[in-house]
């Protein structure tokens, strides 16, 4: 029994180091923004968002107001391997709220909560990627949810200064199969929560009216994370569920998990060239290198006879690049038409070290968008296809490949009240 104990700790650190949380990094906090591609990120004026990207781009937007608005962001995958296909297809909601506040024409105070980090991917209980991988990915979820509270100030000389402090909170879960010992039937869920706090701080420069750049800096924040992690057994067999109580195989533990979300930069530009067209751009920076280890601990005591002392994993991912460019048409006083094309470079380069868990890869941006303005009411709609290049990602202990066929459509809509 003593061999079954280690040969199922070995499985379930094995269902656990496949899991990769580090997640996407969102946009998705601006249906203008979307229109675009997320070109002139923070500096556009055209909505209440600028404290998300770019704090000192509040001073562009010569109203007080509020917005509410919600994204839908599909996830549309096809997993191919000797085995035959899995399809992943269903929608996530990223609702988000901002307000800001122009005290004067100096002193600007902005008030946010969206969700700039993000990651959803579930396949089927009987998927070849849950029954035959080692790890068995079942479910990959992470939310990290910001309170922004924002200050900016413009000066006489066209410059502009602003600054976030933000309150961080993280929910994440990973569900898997443990494959390596099918007759016990055993299930891991790893479930984690916490709190953390990030800065960031933007300038800006208005060379005119109608041309002006900014660039802006976010702080890495490490998560202070715990919660439980739950083994469970699908067999009905008495005698196994006993000696596998009877030593602590299944149960509630412990979680905890402390990773690093990445520091960024974001530089933007926007220059109106007459009373119709005006054309926006961005490069943005993301250090996902902080990413090469992913931490975790789990008070299963099944832990110490792998000869494993934490659920450290090693994923190297790198740092990307995004490029945007959008263009703006101004049809008349109320109506604003847009579009927007971007190249967003994936951190996870080598298929060695791509899981089934996050299969991502670089992806080109089209999207296209429409604001509606009367009175005191603004109306935004914006729209986004991602074109992903194909992927594939290998198993090491299984040798399984798996080649994905990916593409995402996003959908925001968002309301906006200037007083």
């Amino acid at each position: 029994m003593k061999n079954i104990y280690m040969m199922t700790a070995l499985a379930l650190l094995l269902g656990i180091n496949n899991a990769n949380a580090a997640g996407y990094q969102l946009n998705e906090f601006s249906a203008t923004g979307l229109g675009r591609a997320f070109a002139g990120s923070g500096i556009m004026g055209d909505d209440f968002s600028a404290m998300g990207y770019n704090p000192a781009g509040m001073t562009a937007n010569k109203n007080s107001g509020a917005q509410l608005g919600i994204a839908f962001t599909e996830i549309a995958s096809k997993a191919k391997s000797k085995y035959g296909t899995d399809k992943m297809d269903y929608f996530v909601p990223l609702p988000s709220f901002m307000s800001q506040w122009n005290i004067n024409n100096k002193w600007f105070l902005g008030f946010g909560v969206y969700v700039p980090y993000g990651l959803s991917t579930e396949y089927k209980h009987d998927s070849h990627v849950a029954t035959k991988s080692a790890g068995g990915a079942r479910k990959s979820y992470l939310e990290v949810i910001d309170t922004n509270l924002s200050g900016a100030y413009r000066f006489d000389n066209g410059i502009s200064l602003g600054a976030s402090a933000i309150l961080r909170h993280i929910s994440g879960q990973l569900t898997s199969n443990i494959n390596a010992m099918p007759a016990y039937g055993l299930r891991s869920d790893f479930n984690v929560h916490g709190w953390s706090h990030s800065f960031q701080l933007g300038g800006m420069y208005e060379f005119s009216e109608n041309t002006r750049v900014g660039l802006s800096y976010r702080f890495k924040s490490t998560q202070k994370t715990k919660g439980k992690h739950y083994i469970t057994t699908t067999s009905t067999n008495p005698m196994i569920i006993a000696g596998l109580e009877a030593m602590g195989m299944i149960g509630k533990f412990h979680s905890i998990s402390d990773p690093e979300l990445p520091a960024s930069w974001v530089l933007s530009g926007f220059h109106k060239w007459n009373e119709k067209w005006g054309t926006s751009a961005t490069v943005k920076y993301v250090q996902w290198h902080r990413f090469n280890v992913f931490p975790g601990e789990t008070t299963w005591p099944g832990l110490a006879l792998s000869g494993k002392k934490n659920l450290d994993v090693d994923y190297k991912w790198k740092d990307a690049w995004t490029v945007a460019l959008g263009q703006e048409y101004y049809l008349n006083d109320k109506w604003t038409l847009r579009a927007g094309a971007a190249w967003d470079q994936s951190p996870s380069r080598k298929s060695s070290f791509r899981t089934n868990r996050i299969p991502d890869t670089d992806r080109i941006w089209t999207s296209l968008g429409a604001s509606y303005a009367t009175g005191n009411h603004q109306f935004d709609l914006g729209y986004a296809h991602l074109f992903m290049m194909h992927g594939k990602t290998v198993d090491q202990p299984t040798d399984l490949t798996v080649k994905y066929h990916n593409h995402s459509n996003m959908f925001a809509f968002q309301y906006q009240y200037k007083f």
